[in-house]
């Protein structure tokens, strides 16, 4: 009993890790004189390096099934650990400039990204629907407190609320439809669903599981910002604090896409016929209408928050194209733009961050002259901003050529056309900051503070990253496909 019990603990460690540190600087920031900010800091910090290394040290794992099937601990659900986690690393770096000027409180802040870090990790590793609408919960309620954390700014009040509205009655599709796949199979597992499937000649499928399908496929794609259900992500983003706008664009999405691709490219891949022309409607209807309502933004938050449902559909392009000999492939090529395109949000997101610490000058045009006034800064949106479009040797060119590249292999040349087409389409309005930046005269002149440290790790950090992606992709593609081996 004993051993099993430590057995148990050596393999949750990662999210123990994390909900031991989040509850720790909670009780500490109550403890600690109100002025010292910092050691609740350090300590958010340290536990996330912890957690990270527990996860290495699971690597190994090839498959392990807990709690009643429950929970699955691979090296596909540790990727997106490791990802959570890096991704809520640097979040707390480019919070940090903000902690300080007290608009937030650090004890508060930490509690509540470490407990969504937390709650994003469990919904990587859910192998049951019961599993994935709990995590789903504790990630969704502690990002719209994230979101209204700034209780000051009306703006991020309003995005909070909006969020809460929206998320609650998503979440209500997917509890109702997993309330339905209960009803017409009897379980919550994943492989249990799966054998059903399997075995649909003696046990023909239901409307009624076909409709909980379809429920749960609303839920899910709410969190992904995918067409037709991304209306709440410019006003969201917009009102967010600029560092939980950068986790909510990178790392909810992400995770969510985890628990996606785990249910519907595994779990349901018997079906893929039945719903892969609905994921590509949906691929085509998210690029194309991100990019185009990005083309008339004034509001570089804005226009980053439609960017960002335009990468959704450039991701769905290779779940549409998971099949055959090319399923390997086109998980591997998610995997890396996920890398990618959270290097080059963090980063750009890192730049706004310091441009407008208020908040108050998020407007395109404010940014004029912004690359003479700091070169460093300028050269860096350079970067992250050509990625975006898919310019080489940047990681966002590499993951656009995995992307397109997994549609080929899987004949799907005219959604490859598309995709490139959108890309050129984003080009205008990526192109137009790095205009503001260096082709327009700034309208005023006042000095510009030091670059905090903390934000200069994270921009260190992701440019060299982006780089890195796009100088040397195959062997980090390589290290990638081994996470998806397990799903084999």
């Amino acid at each position: 009993m004993k051993t099993v019990l430590l057995s148990h603990i050596f393999n949750l460690s990662p999210l123990l890790i994390l909900v031991t540190t989040a509850l720790f600087v909670l009780v500490l920031d109550a403890l600690l004189p109100k002025g010292d900010k910092k050691l609740v800091f350090i300590l958010s910090l340290l536990g996330l390096l912890v957690s990270a290394v527990a996860s290495f040290q699971l690597w190994q794992l090839n498959s392990l099934s807990l709690f009643n099937e429950a929970i699955r601990i691979d090296r596909f659900s540790l990727f997106f650990t490791l990802l959570s986690l890096a991704i809520s690393f640097l979040t707390f770096l480019s919070a940090w400039p903000s902690i300080k000027e007290n608009k937030f409180s650090p004890g508060e802040f930490s509690f509540f990204l470490l407990s969504c870090c937390a709650g994003m990790s469990l919904m990587a590793w859910a192998t049951d629907l019961i599993t994935l609408f709990l995590s789903l919960e504790i990630m969704s309620v502690t990002a719209y407190i994230l979101t209204g954390i700034e209780r000051e700014r009306l703006t991020s009040s309003e995005g909070a609320l909006k969020y809460f509205l929206l998320g609650a009655f998503s979440t209500g599709f997917l509890l109702y439809g997993i309330a339905l796949i209960y009803a017409s199979i009897g379980s919550t597992q994943f492989s249990v669903l799966s054998n059903y499937i399997m075995t649909a000649k003696q046990h023909p499928l239901s409307p009624l599981f076909y409709t909980g399908i379809g429920l749960l496929t609303v839920g899910l794609a709410f969190k992904m910002a995918v067409v037709p259900f991304h209306m709440w992500v410019p006003d969201v983003y917009e009102g967010a604090p600029s560092s939980i706008t950068a986790f909510m664009a990178t790392g909810i999405k992400a995770v969510s896409l985890a628990a996606f691709i785990r249910f519907f490219l595994v779990t349901l891949l018997p079906l893929k016929a039945d719903w892969n022309t609905v994921l590509l409607c949906l691929a085509v209807a998210t690029m194309t209408v991100g990019n185009l309502a990005a083309l008339v933004q004034t509001n570089i938050k804005r226009m980053l928050a439609y960017s960002s449902i335009a990468h959704a559909g450039y991701i769905f392009i290779a779940v549409c194209a998971t099949s055959g000999q090319s399923f390997e492939f086109s998980l591997g090529s998610i995997l890396f733009y996920l890398i990618a395109y959270g290097l080059m949000t963090l980063g750009a997101f890192a730049i706004v961050i310091y441009a407008s610490p208020s908040q108050e000058k998020n407007l395109i045009s404010d940014y004029a002259g912004f690359g003479f006034r700091s070169p460093i800064l300028g050269i860096a949106m350079i970067l992250f901003m050509l990625s975006f479009i898919g310019v080489p040797p940047t990681a966002g060119f590499m993951g656009k050529f995995y992307l397109f590249g997994s549609a080929i292999k899987s004949q799907l040349f005219w959604l490859a056309i598309v995709g490139i087409m959108n890309s050129v389409i984003s080009s205008y309005y990526y192109l137009r900051v790095l205009v503001a930046f260096y082709m327009t005269k700034p309208q005023e002149t006042e000095h510009l503070n030091p670059i905090p440290f903390s934000l200069g790790v994270v921009l260190l950090i992701t440019a060299a990253g982006v780089l890195l992606l796009g100088i040397f992709p195959t062997q980090i593609f390589n290290i990638i496909l081994k996470s998806v081996t397990p799903l084999l």
